[in-house]
Parts: structure tokens; C-alpha cells; sequence
């Protein structure tokens, strides 16, 4: 029994110690954190207006180039051409070209080695030519690749005409979409036409003419003596080209390669072997099958002034979109954005009502803009899925970031990539919003919203305006849904 008494006053004693230790602790804690870490936060829901509006350009600043067009049965016509400049290649480049390769196709130059196998099989490779002379311009073409990437019917039947411009493209100028080729094109000149069907070889090459051609060739040939010596020389000489659609809206095609080709002939001596014997070979004893053939290629690339030329002959198919209230949409190229109407007051009311106006002591831990969108569901061609990525920015500063390969800030500039799980693209306003509470009366002002897609080059990545014909339908202020109108979501702190 002593035992027994013993054992239950030690638990008891134990049970008091262990709970007065336990209350100590608890007060030692409340003691030491002061009042001033103490957070409340908050969440609101802010509704935003916004409204799609027209827009009648863009700045032409992309990595493709765009030709054809297209009707679709909801957003109307859109035709699409080009104005280029020449890349003239005019550092080294001598004719004939008498560098041995392997293989070439229609973009490179060379003598393929390989090619008097088919004079007789025992002559062996190429070495190399020497003592050109007697050069004769075969053809001339001008020369379009285009991907698989394309809007339309793979049996429609297209025409192009191929115009040299009249005019010089200024340099480092900003072009629009908008712009009147007439400015730069009086059609006085025809350099060739063609008719072709999209679903083809993807490859066109346009007859060029061979007077303009010939003329073109001259300033190459070792023995010209051409005074055109840099790109600014041949710029006045060869202003450049417009590419318009003649005919047919069919389809509108993604441009990879144009440009001028020119193939040509020469007679030379041809330096190889023969059943293993070295050889110099007359290339003029081999008649018809003269290996001595090759090509010029002048590109239509970045390095030159370009403009994608964009127009909607019957805007009466956009006029429903721009009038819509339960929808906005984004349509390009150009053609409709969205406007978003970031009334920043709002946003301090909703802090102010819950957290007080001294917006020192209030953080906020996330501000996004929501903007939920749904698929299209009227017959068209266009990707029924929305697009990728949007930019959210200033209206008066969508020019200047493209045109300075700018990228988005998290203060001025927002991008999002739409978010298949929750049907919306979500914009992180917060570094923002929190210094527009701290007195920043610079930040979001006249918000749009625009399509855009990245490209990479040496780990830099690049942001350009989506130009290619692409439409998303996103919920605008009169939708029911309050999920899914287009809002705020505020989260924020005070600290007491």
C-alpha cells in the first residue's frame, strides 16, 4: 500500500510540473514576439472592365514573312504581302563561283564534286577549277519557301505578282503593317508571276526577268568592274521588291526563305582523276554534261528593311467582336485587342477598407490579373485553342517594346502563358501594384492586351508581336459567371 501511494503521488507531482512547464513556455513565447510582427491578411476580388477596340496596324517587325488570302466565314478577309530590301552579299562574292562542295541546294553555291560521275564513272571528285571564263546566265527566279504552317484549304489555287520597287526603304525606319505599298511601288515594273496550289512542294520559284536579272548578275562577275561596292550602293541601284497577291483567297502561307536565285554556266578546267589518275579536264569537251554550274542566292532576310503589309478589306466582320459585351477578343494580325481598364483607385480602396490607408505597413504578397478565355466554336480554320502567350502593356509603349526587343518588366509589362487547367491567362501585377501604393503615378496606365511568341538565339531569349492570323475569345464584363469575369485577385498584409 506504501508502494502503491508512493507510485500515484510522483505521477501527480510529475502532471503538475509538466503542466505549469508547458504554460511557461507559452507565455515566454507570446512575450518575446512584439505586436508589430503581428500580420493580418486580407483577400479581395476586383472586377475590371474591359472592351476589344480596332486596331488598323502594327509595327512589322517579325521573323517571317507572310503572303496570300484568306476568308474566314467569321472574321472576314485578310490579305497579307511584303515589301524587301536585297541582301546583296556583296563582301567576297565574285562570279563564277568556283568553291568545290559537297552538295547545295537552291540557297548555297558551289561546284559539287560529285558531279562528273555522271560524265563516267571512273573520274573520281572535284579537286578544283581553275581559269574560269565564258559565263552564261541561265535562269533567273525569284524563290519562296514556306512551312507547313498554314491557314487555308491545301487545294487552293494562288497567284503572286513580283514587282521591283520604284522607291528606297528608308533605313532603320519603323514600318507598319499599314503601309501603302504604293509608296515604295509604282508597279512599273513586273519582275514575274505565278500561279501555284498551298498543298504543294512548299516551294515556289517565280520566272524573273531576265533583263532585270542580267543586270542584277553584272555587278558579280570578276570582270565587271562594278562600281557597287556596299549595301547602301545597291540599295539605290536595286531598291527591292514587292510580293503581292494577285489572286484567289485561299490561304495565306508562313514565309521561311525568299529571295532572288540565279543559275548559271561556265566553262573552266576541272582538276580530278581518272580510274585514280590525276587529270586536268577541258570542261568544254564535256558538252552538255559541264559540271561548271551554280547559283546566286540574294536573300529577303532580317539584316535588311522588310515590312509585312497586312489589310481587312471587309472590317464589317470585326465590327460584332468590337461591339460585344460578353466577350473581348484578340484577333491578328492587327484587326482587334483588348483593352484593360486597371482603375488603380479600386485597388486602394480595397486595401483601405480592410487594412487602412497607411501603406507603409501594408504588403502585398500577390496581385494578379485574370483573364479567363474560352474556345472558339464557330466553323473556321483558325486554331480553336487560344493563343499560347499574351502581353499585357501600355498602349502608347507597344511600339517601342518591340521595336527595342524589350521584355516584359513585372512593372510596366506582363506576360502570361494561358493555362489549360484553369482556362485562363493569369498576370502578376504584384511589384507593381505595390509600388503604385507607395507612390509610383507612373505604373499601369490604358492597359492592352496582344499575342506574342519567343524566339531564342545564344541563350537571349526575344519577344516579338504575334503577327501570324491567330484569334482568342476571352470573357468580358458581361458575363454572369463572376469566376469568370475578368478580374484582380489581391492578396495583402498589414503589419501592426
Amino acid at each position: 500500500m506504501k508502494l502503491k501511494s508512493f507510485f500515484f503521488c510522483t505521477v501527480a507531482a510529475f502532471a503538475v510540473a509538466f503542466s505549469s512547464c508547458k504554460k511557461d513556455d507559452l507565455d515566454v513565447g507570446a512575450n518575446v514576439q512584439p505586436s508589430s510582427d503581428l500580420l493580418d491578411t486580407y483577400s479581395n476580388v476586383i472586377n475590371l472592365s474591359t472592351n476589344s477596340f480596332f486596331v488598323d496596324s502594327t509595327l512589322s517587325k517579325a521573323d517571317y514573312l507572310y503572303l496570300g488570302q484568306y476568308t474566314d466565314t467569321y472574321f472576314g478577309t485578310t490579305q497579307a504581302e511584303y515589301l524587301s530590301q536585297i541582301d546583296a552579299r556583296l563582301d567576297g562574292v565574285e562570279l563564277p563561283e568556283t568553291k568545290v562542295v559537297s552538295i547545295h541546294d537552291a540557297t548555297s553555291s558551289g561546284i559539287v564534286a560529285s558531279l562528273l560521275h555522271d560524265a563516267d564513272s571512273l573520274y573520281g571528285n572535284i579537286t578544283k577549277v581553275t581559269d574560269p571564263k565564258d559565263f552564261v546566265l541561265d535562269s533567273a527566279f525569284f524563290y519562296i519557301r514556306y512551312d507547313n504552317n498554314f491557314i487555308g484549304d491545301t487545294t487552293s489555287l494562288q497567284s503572286i505578282d513580283v514587282y521591283a520597287l520604284s522607291e528606297e526603304m528608308p533605313a532603320n525606319a519603323r514600318y507598319f503593317t499599314n503601309v501603302n505599298p504604293e509608296k515604295y511601288c509604282d508597279k512599273k515594273t513586273l519582275l514575274g508571276s505565278l500561279s501555284y496550289q498551298v498543298g504543294g512542294q512548299r516551294v515556289l520559284q517565280v520566272p524573273l526577268d531576265m533583263d532585270y536579272a542580267k543586270k542584277l548578275i553584272s555587278i558579280y562577275l570578276k570582270d565587271g568592274g562594278s562600281k557597287i561596292k556596299n549595301q547602301q550602293q545597291f540599295n539605290k541601284e536595286f531598291k527591292g521588291i514587292y510580293v503581292a497577291a494577285s489572286f484567289n483567297e485561299g490561304a495565306v502561307v508562313r514565309i521561311e526563305v525568299s529571295g532572288l536565285l540565279l543559275y548559271y554556266h561556265y566553262q573552266g578546267v576541272i582538276h580530278t582523276t581518272y580510274d585514280g589518275k590525276l587529270v586536268e579536264v577541258d570542261s568544254k569537251t564535256l558538252g552538255a554534261l559541264n559540271p561548271l554550274v551554280s547559283s546566286l542566292f540574294l536573300s529577303c532576310n532580317k539584316s535588311v528593311e522588310r515590312c509585312n503589309v497586312f489589310a481587312h478589306p471587309n472590317c464589317d466582320k470585326l465590327a460584332s467582336m468590337v461591339n460585344a459585351d460578353d466577350f473581348t477578343y484578340v484577333y491578328s494580325p492587327s484587326g482587334v485587342f483588348t483593352a484593360v481598364d486597371l482603375n488603380f483607385q479600386d485597388i486602394v480602396d480595397s486595401v483601405t477598407l480592410k487594412a487602412g490607408d497607411d501603406f507603409s505597413k501594408v504588403m502585398i504578397n500577390s496581385a494578379r490579373i485574370k483573364l479567363s478565355a474560352k474556345n472558339l466554336n464557330w466553323p473556321t480554320k483558325l486554331d480553336k485553342a487560344p493563343n499560347t502567350r499574351m502581353l499585357i502593356l501600355p498602349k502608347d509603349s507597344l511600339n517601342d517594346f518591340f521595336y527595342w526587343n524589350r521584355k516584359p518588366d513585372g512593372l510596366n509589362s506582363f506576360v502570361a502563358t494561358y493555362d489549360t487547367a484553369s482556362k485562363a491567362f493569369s498576370f502578376d501585377i504584384s511589384r507593381s501594384v505595390q509600388k503604385k501604393l507607395n507612390g509610383d503615378s507612373s505604373l499601369l496606365k490604358n492597359m492592352i492586351v496582344v499575342p506574342v511568341y519567343i524566339s531564342s538565339s545564344d541563350n537571349i531569349s526575344y519577344y516579338h508581336q504575334q503577327l501570324w492570323l491567330s484569334a482568342t475569345r476571352l470573357y468580358g464584363n458581361g458575363e454572369k459567371d463572376k469566376k469568370l469575369k475578368p478580374r484582380i485577385d489581391l492578396v495583402f498584409s498589414r503589419r501592426d
